[in-house]
Order: C-alpha cells, then sequence, then structure tokens
C-alpha cells in the first residue's frame, strides 16, 4: 500500500484537490453563494467536462455525417433511376416520332401519285437463295391485286405477288424472278433488270452500250406494271469481256430494303 501510495502520489493529490473543489462548490451551492473558488472550479469542471463529453461530440459527428451521406447515396441512386427512365422515355419517343415521320412520308409521297394508292407495313420477311419477298398488313379487302406495283419515297419495291383478304406477299425487286423494264436516266438507254437476292443485275446489256458506274436507273413502263420514271438502282459496277457480246452490269436498288418499314402499293 505505501508503495502504490508513493508511485502515484501526484494523481492522488490532484484527485484530492479536486474532490476538495467539488466539496468547496457544492458547500457554497447549497449556502446560496459563489465567490472566489467561482472561476478556478469552473475552469477545471468545464475542462474535465469537455475531456469527457468530447469523444461523444465526435461520435455524434461521425454518425451524422454518415447518415448525410446515407441519405445523399439514396438520393443519388434515386436521381439516376429517373435518368436512366428518362433517357428510356427519350428513346421510345424518338422511335415514334421516327415512326411518324416515315409514315408522313409516305403520305406526302402518296399525294403526289397520280394513281391511287395504300400505305402499308411490313409484318414479314423472306428471303433465301430462291425467293426475296416481304408480307405486309393488307390486302384484297383494302384493293390490293397481283402485280400492282410497291414503292417508297426512295423508289420501287417490287410487285404484289398474291393476296389474301388481310394480308398479301410482295416479291421484292432482289428476287431472282422480278425483272423490272428500266432505262439509264443520263443516256435513256433501255433495259431489263433482273434480282439476285442482294443485288440486281441488267441482262442482255450489249458491249456497245453506253453505262457507267453511278448512272441512275428509272422505270420505262415498257413492262406494264411500274409506272415510268420512278427510281428503281443505281449501278455499282460494269465489267467488260471482249469474248462476250453483252456487259456485266450490276446495280444497287434504291430502297434499303433492311431498313423497310413502310410502303405505298398503287391501285387503280
Amino acid at each position: 500500500m505505501p508503495g502504490f501510495i508513493t508511485r502515484n502520489k501526484r494523481s492522488l493529490i490532484i484527485l484530492l484537490l479536486f474532490l476538495l473543489l467539488f466539496w468547496l462548490v457544492t458547500v457554497q451551492v447549497k449556502a446560496g453563494r459563489l465567490t472566489f473558488l467561482e472561476r478556478p472550479v469552473l475552469a477545471v469542471t468545464g475542462f474535465i467536462e469537455r475531456v469527457i463529453t468530447a469523444p461523444f461530440r465526435f461520435a455524434g459527428s461521425v454518425i451524422n455525417q454518415y447518415v448525410l451521406l446515407v441519405r445523399t447515396g439514396r438520393e443519388n441512386e434515386q436521381l439516376r433511376n429517373e435518368v436512366e427512365r428518362l433517357t428510356l422515355e427519350n428513346q421510345i419517343t424518338n422511335e415514334l416520332l421516327a415512326e411518324n415521320d416515315q409514315l408522313r412520308q409516305a403520305l406526302g409521297f402518296k399525294k403526289l401519285q397520280p394513281p391511287r394508292s395504300v400505305v402499308v407495313q411490313v409484318i414479314g420477311k423472306e428471303s433465301s437463295p430462291a425467293s426475296s419477298t416481304i408480307t405486309v398488313n393488307r390486302g384484297a379487302q383494302a384493293g390490293l391485286e397481283k402485280n400492282r406495283a410497291v414503292i417508297t419515297p426512295e423508289g420501287v419495291v417490287g410487285r404484289v405477288l398474291t393476296t389474301l383478304p388481310d394480308t398479301a406477299k410482295i416479291q421484292l425487286i432482289t428476287d431472282p424472278n422480278s425483272t423490272v423494264a428500266v432505262r439509264v436516266l443520263r443516256n435513256r438507254e433501255e433495259g431489263l433488270l433482273e434480282g439476285k437476292i442482294d443485288r440486281c443485275a441488267l441482262k442482255y446489256v450489249s458491249y456497245y452500250v453506253d453505262i457507267q458506274e453511278g448512272d441512275i436507273l428509272i422505270t420505262s413502263g415498257l413492262d406494264g406494271i411500274y409506272p415510268k420514271g420512278l427510281p428503281v438502282a443505281t449501278v455499282s459496277s460494269v465489267k467488260k469481256h471482249e469474248a462476250s457480246s453483252f456487259q456485266m452490269v450490276t446495280a444497287k436498288p434504291a430502297v434499303q430494303f433492311s431498313r423497310l418499314e413502310d410502303a405505298l402499293v398503287l391501285i387503280p
């Protein structure tokens, strides 16, 4: 025991002084007065109070900051979700606007055509080495008949192959069994365009005919199906062989069939 007191003499003296000061303050408060010991006692007790309560205040501050961060994180997550929702709605709106624009173009083109026409939408596609066709959502009840021309503002699509009451099958100009009477816009040279699944080719073009890459081919009207003057294709390559009396001419269709959604069927 004496050894403990000797080792902790300074700490015990401070503790005794603090207890003495606390006792004096208590006595004076009970007596209703606070005189010469007011400032030192309050300073000491205030310091001790700050030392004791500082960790709790720090912990409270940390908790408040954590709660604030959690709340901010939730708000950011909500904002991200809202941005994603608005982005998706914007994409849908743009798609609807694009579709409406296509329909307006089709209807506007319809007004410029002397024949009557029916707006149709593509509901099916078929492409194989033997055929290249599409199915549309209008048929005989809408006035569609076999061999009626099918067009878009860009050019010729093909012709009606078969009809049902509410649908019809359209033979594209790229179908191997399709032929279109055409002429070269630049010099009025005439020819017969046949389908090659992914492109077209001019049949029986004489070796001496003036035809060049980039020439635009339009309908001549000589086949009795397509009105004359409609864009059909653009010449993409011209090859000549001295051993042959004909040129090999390929052409790219004016209509992009991979993006085809709407078309016009010309009816009498």
